[in-house]
């Protein structure tokens, strides 16, 4: 075979391999581009026709709110303690704020543990004690309750069941098998309308 010829023909064989390769590479780069083109015309278009709402008061966010600050300042309320299979209370009291559960923690539970390995050690979290030096229970149905009594001193009321509190003075309807309120309700509740 002529090596002139040989060259030549290899060269161009060549060109030819990069030419389709680059072909198939900006054609690829293309075919991308236009589906990303089309998912964000796509996009704004659903966005232009259906925009996300807009709200200037959240009743479910100021419920919340109202929750949280009847738990944070102890306000006036009435609990009742259930057992599970009873119709009945089998207590009640006059009492402050709402039922915490006996999981509920000031601290963090858990604290981020590194082997520290040379070779590249694993991090995983490990339980940690409470500040009174033990470990909180992770699953109970246990809660405690503030409760007041007749001469207006305050104690600690632990529960393994239900607890229903409500913010206003309160008795059980033992015929009914209902909670009756008896009072003026103890904290303001937002509404929109102000009502």
């Amino acid at each position: 075979m002529n090596p002139k010829l040989v060259i030549p023909a290899a060269a161009t064989a060549i060109v030819a391999a990069l030419t389709l390769a680059g072909c198939s590479h900006s054609s690829g780069t293309s075919a991308q581009q236009q589906e990303n083109q089309q998912q964000q015309q796509d996009t704004s278009s659903l966005i232009n026709d259906q925009p996300i709402p807009h709200f200037n008061y959240s009743q479910i966010r100021q419920t919340l709110i109202d929750a949280e600050t009847i738990s944070a300042n102890g306000t006036q309320t009435t609990s009742f303690f259930f057992q599970l299979g009873d119709q009945d209370p089998v207590f009640s009291c006059p009492s402050l704020g709402v039922p915490v559960a006996n999981t509920a923690q000031l601290s963090n539970p858990d604290q981020n543990y590194n082997s520290g390995y040379a070779s590249g050690g694993t991090s995983y979290p490990i339980p940690q004690m409470d500040p009174n030096g033990i470990y909180a229970p992770s699953a109970s149905s246990g809660t405690y309750v503030i409760c007041v009594n007749s001469s207006g001193q305050k104690y600690l009321q632990y529960w393994e069941g239900d607890v229903m509190t409500v913010t206003s003075a309160a008795t059980w309807d033992s015929a009914t098998h209902t909670l009756k309120v008896i009072g003026a309700p103890t904290a303001v509740i937002h509404t929109a309308s102000g009502k």
